[in-house]
């Protein structure tokens, strides 16, 4: 019998749930359109439709250099449209094979095109007149919503129309910003073939808030002029009510459904809110707790906990929230009359570690202690003692904690007491 991954269908149902009905802006580039990874692209993006996702793909041309763009002249204009011709031509011949070696591969999926875009010319910049070079006017996001209500897949090109009846050239990438603020759509998707955005550890930076995105824009010189403007008109598109931009790189197999339906995701998102939200436990999130602990309590490291011990404390934890998916848990249980607090439970999802999610919960309880007017905060460990130290707690005897807890104490885990003065 062949294998079947259950855990990544589990855990890829709540996205494809949430998912259904929303309306995705894909930019897709000239260079991506002529690479390898397009076929399996269009694939994915057929796969997406038929899970009820709206698609609306603004394509490249590769004509024009837009970090060198000058006036564009009439000859110009007809190299651009033959082009565009040819790119769309091929994107509706790839979307016309529906899902190849699948039960869907019968399935008709439909694209339209049209005069979607209404257009204005640039005018003239420094003195020259830029001709056939425009901007948008407005987008007929009736026209477009009619057409994905009836499950058709709408494809823009760099082409805008005047009412005069005129075509002017669009930047394609502030065209699908435009498009995506206009509509407003839930997402808005870069498809590139850079690389993917890192840190400063060399690790992919998965989350950006939009104050993050312009301290790296201001602070990071080697940035390419292309992730320049992905992030620029990342801002441009939360600020416009689009709730997330992504920035992926096509150089991984099968990355926007990586990005798209899993936890951990494949590229970097973009939002004007906090992705990884620290709130106070409710009743619905004892599960998660209990699936966090568990592999830290068989490997010893943590004590094990009922489901019934951890409701009756349910008001101790606090928990971070990715997408509805609780990734990272830890407990403060205050000790009024000692005027002191204990830090436990820190436990951080496997796919989500060395993201600095224990840090964030432990200062985020270290600060409602100092709320609660503790006097310093200890916690007992066997595995995490250098881990601690760093964050400024220092070993102690077992008598500095309160009696009570000394009377809890577990002598065979032979755990360390550590103490942080606040």
């Amino acid at each position: 019998m062949e294998s079947f991954d259950i855990a990544t269908l589990r855990a890829a149902a709540p996205y494809i749930y949430a998912h259904q009905g929303s309306t995705f802006v894909i930019s897709l580039p000239a260079e991506v359109i002529a690479s390898d990874a397009l076929s399996d692209l269009i694939q994915d993006l057929a796969l997406m439709q038929t899970l009820g996702i709206k698609l609306i793909i603004v394509y490249g041309t590769g004509v024009f250099n837009r970090h060198t763009l000058g006036v564009i002249k009439q000859t110009k204009m007809r190299q651009l449209q033959h082009t565009i011709g040819e790119q769309q031509t091929r994107l509706e011949a790839l979307f016309s094979t529906g899902l190849v070696n699948t039960p869907m591969a019968g399935m008709k999926l439909t694209t339209v095109s049209g005069n979607f875009v209404v257009a204005k010319p640039i005018g003239i910049l420094a003195g020259v007149d830029q001709q056939y070079r425009g901007e948008v006017r407005r987008i007929e996001t009736t026209a477009i919503r009619q057409q994905l209500e009836i499950n058709n897949i709408v494809l823009l090109s760099s082409l805008g129309y005047s009412p005069s009846g005129e075509c002017f050239y669009i930047d394609e990438f502030q065209l699908a910003a435009n498009v995506a603020a206009s509509m407003p759509s839930e997402k808005l998707i870069f498809l590139s073939q850079e690389k993917a955005l890192l840190d400063s550890r060399k690790q992919r930076l998965k989350f950006l808030n939009l104050n993050d995105t312009d301290k790296l824009l201001k602070r990071r010189k080697s940035l390419s002029k292309s992730m320049r403007t992905y992030l620029e008109l990342a801002i441009q598109a939360c600020v416009s009510q689009v709730q997330r931009t992504h920035i992926l790189s096509c150089s991984q197999t099968g990355v926007l459904l990586q990005e798209l339906f899993s936890h951990a995701g494949a590229g970097t998102l973009i939002s004007d809110h906090h992705y990884d939200e620290i709130r106070p436990a409710k009743i619905n999130d004892v599960g998660g707790i209990q699936s966090l602990i568990k592999p830290l309590e068989d490997e010893g490291i943590l004590l094990a906990r009922s489901t019934e011990q951890i409701e009756r404390e349910l008001d101790h934890y606090v928990v971070i929230e990715r997408d509805g998916f609780v990734i990272a848990c830890a407990a403060l249980i205050p000790y009024q009359q000692e005027h002191c607090a204990e830090l436990g439970s820190i436990a951080v999802h496997k796919e989500f570690q060395h993201e600095g999610h224990g840090t964030l919960l432990m200062e985020f309880l270290e600060n409602k202690a100092r709320k609660l007017a503790m006097q310093s905060v200890f916690v007992l460990t066997t595995r995490a003692l250098h881990w601690f130290y760093e964050n400024g707690y220092k070993k102690c005897p077992l008598d500095t904690i309160p009696v009570h807890r000394q009377q809890m104490h577990d002598m065979q885990r032979n755990s360390s007491v550590l103490v942080k003065p606040l």
